[in-house]
């Protein structure tokens, strides 16, 4: 593979739609779940605060994920960069800035099951020193998200091409070999 010195992938705004209306269906289905109150048979599952417990995360994530996939939508910024530098990703709500190469000791592919039928790929970064980007956080919260990344995939650096003109394979392919041009081919795929 032939690479430039420099890569833009930029946001696809049909991919964005498509996550828009995922997340305005799970609003409408939470508000569904807390206004309706549907019975069903499991006695765990039709308790009422548990239900509205329910509900109301649907929409607070649903809404999170709108305001957002809209404001991603109207963003004019490539998704990610891959440079002689290193990287910089634009597709998540933590902003890292550049991520030098010589900060990354690996680039690999986790998949992780969200739901019964689905899987979701990520393009993970594994840092020598993931706390140097942990403590850049000031918001709590994302520092806590960021935290549990690092324990739970192995790094708090993980984008997917869920919102990028590119597909998932080609990403990490083009991740991989943007390393090992940049980084040095002592590295492992």
């Amino acid at each position: 593979m032939e690479l430039a010195n420099r890569t833009e992938i930029m946001i696809s705004k049909g991919k964005m739609t498509k996550l828009l209306v995922y997340c305005v269906l799970f609003v409408i289905g939470g508000l569904w779940v807390i206004i309706a109150d549907p019975q069903v048979s499991n006695s765990l599952i039709n308790n009422k605060v548990l239900k509205t417990i329910i509900g109301l995360a649907s929409v607070l994530m649903g809404g999170l994920g709108i305001y957002f996939f809209v404001k991603k939508m109207f963003d004019k910024e490539p998704g990610i960069i891959f440079s002689e530098e290193g990287i910089i990703n634009n597709t998540t709500v933590n902003k890292f800035g550049l991520i030098p190469w010589e900060d990354i000791s690996e680039i690999y592919e986790k998949t992780v099951q969200v739901s019964i039928a689905s899987k979701q790929r990520f393009v993970t970064i594994r840092l020598l020193n993931p706390e140097k980007y942990i403590s850049r956080e000031t918001n709590v919260l994302k520092r806590k998200v960021l935290e549990g990344n690092s324990k739970h995939y192995g790094s708090p650096i993980q984008f997917s091409a869920n919102g990028l003109k590119i597909d998932h394979k080609e990403l990490l392919e083009l991740s991989i070999a943007y390393l090992m041009k940049f980084k040095g081919s002592d590295m492992k795929k």
